[in-house]
């Protein structure tokens, strides 16, 4: 009986300490419920949701159109001196191709990315390189 206890005991110490679990899933996921369009129209960059003192941007994904053959899109953040998103910017998508046969599209229900809560706030900015090319932001303001 003692050998099976030693035998039980060496498997015990065997296994080593117990060591905490770490983070299961997502640490707070953030629902967008909201939607920024931009007509086609623009071909320089446009704030497309904007900035709010000490609120922050939770952007979830966007769906780009083009009725003409060719044109890129690119969206940032940033906050404004005299033009959208000319100061403190950050790429969030850079130049992507968008055509009339194929739309892009990246829609989470949950947010990929946010802004710095700041005073004044960070604005989200869509630059689109021709006019012929309309965008639906998915977002959330916390």
């Amino acid at each position: 009986m003692r050998r099976l206890w030693l035998v039980v005991a060496a498997l015990i110490c065997s296994l080593g300490p117990a060591v905490p679990q770490g983070q299961v899933g997502p640490a707070n996921m953030i629902l967008c419920n909201q939607v920024a369009t931009m007509a086609v129209g623009p071909s320089t960059i446009q704030t497309l949701i904007p900035g709010s003192a000490q609120k922050t941007i939770n952007l979830c994904g966007w769906h780009v159109t083009n009725t003409a053959a060719t044109g890129t899109f690119s969206i940032s953040w940033g906050q404004q001196t005299t033009t959208p998103c000319d100061t403190n910017t950050k790429v969030l998508v850079p130049a992507m191709n968008v055509t009339n046969t194929a739309p892009s599209a990246d829609h989470s229900g949950y947010a990929f990315t946010s802004t710095p809560a700041a005073t004044p706030g960070y604005a989200i900015c869509v630059t689109p390189s021709v006019a012929t090319i309309a965008i639906v932001l998915y977002y959330s303001v916390i």
